[in-house]
């Protein structure tokens, strides 16, 4: 079992990542951290503690972190679900107290009293930056990051940007280049696990409201979903299965590389440079997933939400 912190701007991806983390029988989820992203901070904050709420009894702490990026202007996400999932206010769900401590705070605690734990981001990644400037102690203690960001193609956002790096490129750069051990996980390789109908309707068929919050997130991804001339015939499952690797690193093959992310403001700003050949003199700085098993992915996210279901099932 591994100690785990999750570091994300819940989103419904995120979400689900959060439920998959609580009830994946490999992950002791200490604490999710949140920042701004898929939305504004005082949003995703309060998604977080939705969603953890909807595991009980499991819970863990949700404490609000940065709400914007270190140096640019904050974006705002295009397409949501204004309908359904955690991209509207949803003042019928129930949510714990969110925790008084900030994010970049409550991750250097966790690390300094688990030293060796996995931090997983699926959002921009600024709190990490931040932590590590503000406590650089803590480097050397982490044991890996897995991060759901960057891409070695086409950008997400921009033509050469993927949306959690472009959100903030400076902090990206500082947590790349850490020195820490890092597994990225690009959404060229996230966007070939789908959402497929199957997949929802195994998840919505489990009891307890952790699996109905589920199907419900899941679905609502499936709507914003928008076909392009590369982009997958399907909805990509993205932000779960950054915690399902850290958690079963066998459910997707790597490859060393050296990943530098552009600073410079221009048509390539956020860009992830991905050197997979070592054409220059720069040392590999990450393992790179290139592909998943779709299959074993899909089943070990509908594990974990399962063994979360059987759980509130008990009660």
């Amino acid at each position: 079992m591994i100690d785990l912190l999750h570091d994300c701007d819940p989103g419904n991806d995120d979400a689900v990542a959060i439920l998959a983390a609580l009830g994946h029988p490999s992950v002791n989820l200490l604490a999710v951290t949140t920042g701004a992203g898929h939305l504004a901070g005082e949003r995703t904050a309060v998604n977080a503690a939705i969603t953890v709420a909807a595991a009980s009894p499991r819970k863990v702490p949700v404490s609000a972190g940065a709400t914007g990026p270190l140096l640019r202007e904050r974006l705002i996400a295009r397409i949501l679900d204004m309908d359904n999932g955690l991209d509207p206010v949803r003042d019928d769900l129930e949510r714990i107290a969110l925790d008084e401590r900030h994010s970049v705070d409550r991750i250097a605690a966790e690390v300094t009293s688990h030293p060796g734990l996995t931090i997983v981001t699926t959002g921009p990644l600024t709190n990490l930056a931040l932590a590590l400037r503000r406590h650089p102690e803590i480097a050397d203690k982490i044991g890996r990051i897995v991060t759901l960001s960057g891409a070695w193609g086409l950008g997400t956002k921009s033509a050469a940007a993927e949306w959690n790096i472009l959100c903030d490129p400076e902090a990206a750069a500082i947590v790349y280049d850490a020195g820490i051990p890092l597994t990225m996980v690009p959404v060229d390789a996230s966007a070939t696990v789908p959402i497929t109908a199957a997949l929802i309707d195994r998840i919505a068929g489990l009891p307890g409201r952790a699996a109905a919050l589920a199907a419900e997130l899941l679905a609502s991804l499936v709507t914003t979903h928008r076909p392009g001339v590369f982009a997958p015939p399907e909805m990509p499952l993205h932000d779960p299965c950054a915690i399902l690797v850290a958690a079963a690193p066998d459910i997707a093959r790597t490859v060393p590389a050296r990943v530098d992310v552009e600073t410079t403001k221009g048509l390539n700003y956020g860009r992830t440079v991905v050197d997979f050949a070592s054409r220059s003199d720069r040392p590999v700085n990450c393992d790179v997933v290139i592909s998943f098993d779709v299959a074993a992915t899909h089943k070990a996210l509908f594990q974990a939400l399962s063994a979360l279901s059987q759980l509130q099932a008990r009660l």
